[in-house]
């Protein structure tokens, strides 16, 4: 019936699967479509919308409402990673943030962490799910899911989004955007009110990726993101945060701040946990108002390299958040040392 799935997924109460496609309601059972109605008056909830994203510029302050599903997770009061919102009730981060699973509250429609906020939202955590083949020692499959104990109502600067499904590809050179709060080079914070910070990246194909962090360092359920010459990247702070592509009107979730060497090194690119992987693992454990999810194809042919000489020497891989408690980490997030 078609052959590029860029849709979304819900469900209407207790019924069959429907997908959107184009301007058409698929209703799916038993894994076969056989039912289907133009869209006319049925109004569905979309992921990936950015109403107040008017221009992207790298490296400096985002306009409020420019990336409304940005999540500020917050460890007794004090900001430690960044998520992402993913419906109504979900939020998607890193694994590596979640050394202690109690005192958390999320903050939505955040545009500082100091002052006034008038569109924003604190939300307490009722549960929160680690994926169960995280390793912290390969920092490997590193997300988790946070389930909010109360739905949140969208907004301009309060909007869900869209998941990269899988099979979507990323080549190498695909321009993509990170966003947060973090430190603006290692080891210094963002200078107060701490605004939300945006830079742009482009992908660093996995193969090159491993000659640069040493063969077998990056699998695929990774995905690099930075320059070669460094000066832009997401730092200590940034970790559980989005890094988002955008494929005609859509906003799409292409991976998750993990970890790298140091912050905006040459030739470290940061590294991302991949967010296409999971799409089974998140649909499995958020059963109901499922994430929408858009495969991402990538343009052209993929540049990437094999990694066929010993790259150096890993001489201090830091996860951008550390299993040291949290609370030793006030600091905030994202770095480009070009401005």
């Amino acid at each position: 019936m078609f052959s590029v799935c860029v849709c979304h997924t819900i469900r209407i109460a207790n019924l069959s699967l429907v997908t959107l496609v184009h301007d058409t309601i698929l209703f799916q059972q038993n894994d076969a479509f056989f039912f289907s109605l133009p869209l006319l008056r049925i109004t569905v909830a979309m992921c990936g919308q950015a109403p107040l994203n008017t221009k992207i510029v790298g490296g400096q302050n985002a306009a409020p409402g420019s990336w409304p599903w940005q999540v500020s997770m917050r460890y007794q009061g004090s900001h430690v990673c960044g998520g992402s919102l993913i419906n109504n009730q979900w939020i998607l981060s890193a694994a590596h943030c979640f050394a202690l699973i109690s005192g958390w509250t999320m903050v939505l429609g955040l545009q500082t962490q100091q002052g006034t906020n008038p569109n924003s939202v604190s939300v307490s955590v009722s549960s929160i799910t680690v994926n169960p083949n995280y390793n912290g020692n390969t920092n490997d499959n590193d997300l988790a899911l946070v389930q909010l104990s109360s739905t949140v109502s969208f907004s301009d600067y309060i909007q869900p989004i869209c998941l990269a499904a899988s099979g979507s590809t990323f080549y190498n050179g695909t321009e993509t955007w990170v966003t947060g709060w973090g430190n603006i080079q290692s080891g210094v914070s963002l200078p107060s009110p701490g605004t939300l910070q945006e830079v742009q990246v482009p992908v660093v194909g996995n193969g090159k990726c491993n000659c640069l962090y040493g063969p077998g360092s990056i699998t695929d359920n990774m995905l690099c993101a930075g320059l070669l010459a460094g000066g832009k990247d997401s730092c200590q702070g940034d970790s559980g945060g989005p890094l988002v592509v955008k494929q005609g009107s859509v906003w799409v979730q292409a991976g998750i701040v993990s970890f790298g060497n140091g912050c905006a090194e040459p030739n470290y690119p940061g590294v991302y946990t991949r967010v296409s992987q999971y799409q089974s693992w998140i649909s499995s454990v958020i059963t109901s108002n499922l994430p929408g999810f858009v495969t991402y194809f990538s343009s052209g042919t993929n540049s990437d390299v094999t990694c066929t000489a010993t790259a150096a020497v890993i001489s201090s891989m830091n996860v951008l958040f550390s299993s040291i408690p949290l609370f030793l980490f006030p600091s905030l997030l994202l770095i480009d040392t070009l401005f």
